[in-house]
């Protein structure tokens, strides 16, 4: 249902009426100063009374950088007269964000902003919506693994009557058969370390502690030969007094890993990459960033599904599906979040005990 607030005025004194309401909320003019501010605001991140917040700018409340993410939004909402929603995390709370215009005759004159905390709620739908692709996904990374597995036996077969019959040749022969041998069995190493991969990320796991700072430069590190990166510019900005995350280094390294090849896909003329790494509260969070072709609304539902038919840029889907998985198993997460020009992906993770 689309949003909508069209009043003739505002009320002087709201009072009683908007502390009636179960969320946090604020309304400012065209000169983005507060005429109104709820209680419920009075408890929320800014913790400012009423008393001291109405007939005060905006700017003074949110501080600096509070101010800066937040005043591009209303002025959109002003010069538009369109509301806009936003999920926005502040410490351990989530609030569903609303910007709506209100209205005098055709021209808006306030913007409300409306702070609903959705925490509980997003909780029991991400175990929800975990328990199922879980379940599926458990299922389907068992029966990869078992379908890798076979044909890999036969390789590993193969690898050594190679060997055995270059015995029997000229000393040239053997020597090439030796060498495809010992590729043979390289790649079946490799292969083999997929499949433990599969199999982890589809089994719930507590263990393991990850240095976020050492993971990422080393995960970035591997990457910066690939082909893919020929043209990306990376940009990393992961500050090393980080705590550590509850995850192990593998898992979050191959998480890092796929959202940066997924980048690449997105920016196939050559663009930049960010990864950015902070803590909120008892939460860590890393954001990838890219600034190719941002993805279609109308396939950003689908994006976490196995196999879905995301788009030729960031391919099936599964690799999105086994990090979300093996993060949300670890009491994290993994968000797609849409910018301007680009494309953003959230990692949440859990702060280990130990390191502050």
């Amino acid at each position: 249902m689309p949003l909508r607030a069209s009043t003739t005025s505002l009320p002087e004194e709201p009072g009683s009426i908007l502390d009636a309401l179960p969320i946090g909320l604020y309304v400012v003019d065209r000169n983005l100063d507060v005429v109104a501010w709820n209680r419920l605001r009075e408890k929320g991140p800014i913790g400012r009374r009423r008393v001291d917040a109405l007939g005060k700018p905006l700017r003074r409340l949110l501080g600096a950088a509070g101010f800066r993410e937040t005043e591009p939004v209303l002025r959109e909402v002003f010069r538009t007269g369109k509301p806009h929603e936003e999920i926005v995390e502040t410490g351990d709370v989530l609030y569903h964000v609303r910007r709506l215009p209100v209205r005098k005759g055709r021209k808006v004159t306030h913007v409300l902003s409306w702070f609903e905390d959705i925490t509980e709620r997003r909780a029991l739908e991400m175990q929800l919506i975990a328990s199922d692709r879980f379940a599926f996904l458990g299922q389907l990374v068992s029966g990869v693994a078992h379908e890798i597995s076979n044909p890999l036996a036969g390789i590993a077969g193969c690898a050594e009557a190679l060997a055995s019959l270059a015995e029997q040749g000229d000393r040239k022969t053997a020597k090439e058969a030796r060498q495809f041998r010992d590729l043979i069995r390289t790649e079946i190493a490799r292969s083999e370390k997929i499949v433990r991969f599969l199999l982890d990320s589809s089994r719930p796991s507590d263990d393991g502690k990850a240095d976020l700072a050492g993971t990422i430069s080393l995960a970035l590190k591997l990457l910066e030969r690939h082909p893919a990166f020929s043209r990306v510019r990376v940009r990393a900005v992961v500050p090393e007094t980080l705590p550590t995350a509850a995850i192990d280094a593998d898992s979050l390294k191959q998480v890092v890993m796929a959202l940066a090849m997924g980048a690449t896909r997105a920016m196939p003329s050559g663009g930049t990459l960010t990864v950015k790494a902070a803590r909120q509260g008892r939460t860590l969070v890393l954001d990838v960033v890219d600034n190719g072709t941002p993805l279609p609304a109308s396939r950003r539902a689908h994006l976490f599904e196995p196999f879905a038919t995301a788009d030729a840029q960031r391919g099936a889907g599964l690799g999105l599906a086994v990090a979300r998985s093996l993060l949300r198993s670890r009491g994290g997460d993994l968000v797609y979040r849409p910018r301007k020009g680009g494309n953003a992906f959230r990692v949440v993770l859990r702060a280990a005990s130990g390191k502050a």
